[in-house]
Formats: C-alpha cells, sequence, structure tokens
C-alpha cells in the first residue's frame, strides 16, 4: 500500500490523477498540494495549500510517510514575468527534489515537457531520451522546461540514493483539456509559418494520467518520452478541428505577434518564439516506454486532436442552443 503525494492536485491532470489513483486498491493515501485548493475537494485527498518553493513543504513528506511524489506543479502556460516561471519551474522543483531526499522518500515522479527538445531545423526525424535539450531561449515557457529538466537530471546523478523518474509528455489534449495550445488552435484561423507545415504529437489525458501510474507501478528511474503514437501536421490539425489555415510569412509574423504579447492584447497567449514550434518539429520517440515501462498509449496523436474536437464541438452546439 502506498502512499502517494501529488503537487499542483488542483490543475486539471493533477485532479485526474488524483481520481485515478483514488480508485486503486494499492494506494493507501493521497495527499495533494497546490498554492489553491480543487474547486470539489475528492474524497480520500488531504489537501495542503502550499507553494513548492515554500522550504518546510517536506514536514508534510515525512508526516504522511510519503512512499511516491507526482510533482505536476509548474507554471501551466507563458506568463509575462520571466523570473517568475524561473522561480516556479526551476527553483521550486529544487525545493521538491531536495525535500523529498531530506524526508527519504523512496520514489520520485516529474514532468518535463518534450519542448525541453527545442524546435530545431536539425532534428532529427525521432527524438530519443538521450538526444541534449535545446529549448528555444526565445521561447521562455520550452526554454525553462529544458533549464528545469536538466536541473533534475543533475540532482539525480548527484543523488543516486533518490530514485527519480522524469517523464516528458508532449501537449496534452483530450476531451477535457483546456490549454493555451488548444485555444489557440480553436480561434476561427490557425495561423502558421509560410512554407513550414511540421508534424506534430499529441498525448491523450488519459493516456497521460496511464503513463504516470504505469510508471510508479515499474519503479524504474529515468528518462521517458510519453507521446501518441504517429503525428499530424498543423494543417490536418486545422482540418479536423474545421478552422481555415492562415499562412503568414515569417518576416512579418514573428515581430508581430511579439509586438501583441507585448501589448498583452487579449487572446495572445505566447510570445515569437513559440512560431519555431510551429516552424520546426520536435518529434518524440515513445518507444523506450512501451520497452521499459510497459505503456502503450491507447490514442493516437490523431485521436487525440479528434476527440478534443469532438468535445469542442458538443460545447459550442450546447452553447448556442442556450443562447
Amino acid at each position: 500500500m502506498k502512499k502517494i503525494l501529488i503537487t499542483g492536485c488542483s490543475g486539471y491532470l493533477g485532479r485526474r490523477l488524483v481520481d485515478a489513483l483514488g480508485r486503486r486498491e494499492d494506494i493507501e493515501a493521497i495527499i495533494g498540494i497546490d498554492i489553491q485548493a480543487p474547486a470539489h475537494l475528492p474524497e480520500g485527498l488531504t489537501f495542503y495549500k502550499k507553494d513548492i518553493r515554500d522550504p518546510d513543504i517536506g514536514r508534510i513528506f515525512s508526516a504522511h510517510g510519503v512512499d511516491v511524489v507526482f510533482h505536476l506543479a509548474f507554471a501551466v502556460k507563458p506568463i509575462h514575468n520571466i523570473k517568475l516561471m524561473h522561480d516556479i519551474d526551476v527553483n521550486g522543483s529544487r525545493n521538491i527534489l531536495e525535500n523529498a531526499l531530506f524526508a527519504g522518500v523512496p520514489h520520485v515522479l516529474v514532468t518535463s515537457s518534450t519542448l525541453a527538445y527545442g524546435a530545431l531545423p536539425d532534428n532529427p526525424d525521432m527524438l530519443v531520451e538521450t538526444d541534449p535539450l535545446r529549448g528555444n531561449r526565445r521561447f521562455p515557457y520550452g526554454y525553462y522546461k529544458r533549464l528545469t529538466d536538466q536541473m533534475i537530471q543533475r540532482f539525480s546523478e548527484a543523488h543516486p540514493q533518490l530514485p527519480i523518474t522524469i517523464l516528458r509528455p508532449c501537449t496534452v489534449f483530450g476531451p477535457g483539456i483546456d490549454n493555451y495550445i488548444s485555444r489557440m488552435l480553436f480561434m476561427p484561423a490557425t495561423i502558421r509559418v509560410t512554407g513550414y507545415n511540421p508534424p506534430v504529437q499529441f498525448i491523450h489525458e488519459d493516456d497521460f494520467v496511464a503513463a504516470c501510474i504505469s510508471a510508479m507501478t515499474a519503479e524504474i528511474p529515468g528518462i521517458f518520452n510519453i507521446a501518441g503514437d504517429g503525428t499530424v501536421t498543423v494543417d490536418e490539425i486545422a482540418g479536423i478541428v474545421g478552422t481555415r489555415v492562415l499562412p503568414l510569412p515569417a518576416w512579418m509574423l514573428y515581430p508581430m505577434l511579439e509586438a501583441l504579447w507585448r501589448l498583452h492584447c487579449p487572446g495572445i497567449e505566447v510570445n515569437h518564439g513559440y512560431l519555431d514550434y510551429v516552424r520546426y518539429p520536435f518529434v518524440a520517440s515513445n518507444q523506450k516506454a512501451k520497452e521499459k515501462m510497459g505503456f502503450y498509449p491507447d490514442f493516437s496523436s490523431r485521436e487525440a486532436v479528434m476527440e478534443t474536437s469532438r468535445r469542442q464541438t458538443i460545447a459550442e452546439t450546447q452553447t448556442q442552443s442556450e443562447t
């Protein structure tokens, strides 16, 4: 019987993980940490309103005799305050690891992102876990994913007595998802850089939760890419979603998006650096997760987009009928 602690338990994926673990007979207790309480406190969840940067957070680990920590608390979307993003992602994660080490936690699982690889024109067709992390500096959200991932790797090497599993999921989609990428894709037009139509990966929200549980069960330290099988292009995504594609030249699009971002324009949730991620590929292999963890996604990348699109269509229809 395991005692599980989840940082970021009030976020969408954190809540889904709490629900999934709560249905398992091998889980004795679930402890949740977040800066705000869940909208509906799940039965059996012991909740603490805490910032992951709090130096006293380790007392919770020790008090409950935590067996597994799932660290899901990060800046969930690009923000204008770069220093705060760095503090949350890098320093907050370091604080969780240091306190888990001090409390003698047997296993820590951390979610990183395939964004950490960076989107570059010379990326291989398929990125594997040993490939260097080159998260694009001009897209701070991806860049800090890289810095956080690298910090965790260094911490793991320096403290081998604490088994750490790093999960690198691609973009999470699904019927209930609402993130900055899904919001942009469901706008009336999908903007892309003229001359570029790269392959894109997605992982279904149910598969993401299943991957977390597979990693906990396998108890294998190391790094694992988490992605649905196959890819879809930007144009194919627009076709599935039902929006039109608006190609714009790079010389126009980059400065335009950066200006809108700096002006805090409504609906603009990314700076110009994000355009690299819809211009160049960063496709990650999920083979290691299949072979070592026994994790096989139920949904392909295309199916994850289709499920998200279907849910969005239903929601829009219900809104129209209510009005």
